[in-house]
């Protein structure tokens, strides 16, 4: 199984948690070498796609996703680890993500090290917020004040009331909302 095909797997496994992006974009961050992977005995666990590396810059970490059956085997932890020794080496100043408050994720970034700076509204489909996690890599000149991350499940009411009623509304595997 090729790296694209693998974390389009895990997309597709874990559409509740992780947003589709066009397999061309995916593609080219594998090509810029911007996905770090972990193994488990072997075989492919996970995958850490991240933003460019520059300094004075914070990285933006896009998607994350650790296979169910390999979670809690500190593989998450590695990837992050790697990406944060390439922060170091390109003094970039911290690392952001956006995790969905219903997400079990959310749990993992808190206890690591990464604090939530903001929760945001969410898409309309699933109505749930979205938690704006941070770490500093280095001394920040200035902090954002923590603030408590959201546990706002997923409410898909208003997505099927709209659906009944007629709205085109995607698919939960649909790209075409990101072209």
């Amino acid at each position: 199984m090729t790296l694209l095909s693998y974390v389009d797997h895990l997309q597709r496994k874990n559409s509740t948690d992780l947003a589709f992006y066009p397999l061309t974009t995916l593609e080219a961050a594998i090509d810029n070498r911007a996905v770090l992977t972990c193994d488990d005995n072997g075989e492919p666990a996970g995958y850490l796609w991240h933003g460019p590396v520059r300094s004075g810059r914070d990285v933006v970490i896009d998607q994350a996703c650790v296979d169910y059956e390999s979670r809690r085997r500190h593989l998450g932890w590695s990837m992050v680890a790697d990406l944060i020794d390439l922060c170091r080496a390109g003094a970039a100043t911290g690392i952001r993500l956006r995790a969905a408050s219903s997400s079990d994720s959310n749990d993992f970034w808190s206890k690591i090290g990464f604090y939530c700076t903001l929760v945001s509204r969410g898409g309309g489909k699933r109505s749930r917020e979205i938690n704006h996690w941070r770490m500093d890599v280095q001394a920040a000149l200035f902090t954002v004040p923590p603030v408590e991350p959201s546990t706002k499940e997923i409410d898909l009411s208003d997505y099927n009331r709209r659906k009944r009623d007629g709205e085109d509304m995607p698919s939960r595997f649909s790209r075409s909302h990101y072209k």
